[in-house]
């Protein structure tokens, strides 16, 4: 995966989440509703584990992607020399 498309996707699911609770912030000053509210909070909060998600994975993959240096730096070991 690129890293302008893990940004991209990661900027997205920012502003996503972002729009969503501002949005519940409007429908709380708008309305006295308790059913509008419920829906606003339950979008937000979706739109929360859907950043969540999107964090975990594109962590998950740079992790992958770089695993070898990663058990190298926790597990103390040196880069691997070819012995001739």
């Amino acid at each position: 995966m690129g890293k302008q498309l893990r940004k991209f996707v990661l900027s997205l699911a920012v502003l996503v989440c972002i729009g969503a609770w501002v949005g519940v912030v409007a429908t709380f000053q708008a309305t006295d509703d308790v059913a509008t509210k419920t829906i606003a909070v339950t979008i937000a909060a979706l739109a929360t584990e859907g950043l969540i998600w999107a964090l975990a994975i594109l962590g998950g993959w740079s992790v992958f992607a770089n695993r070898k240096a990663l058990f190298a730096r926790l597990f103390g070991r040196k880069k691997a020399v070819k012995e001739a």
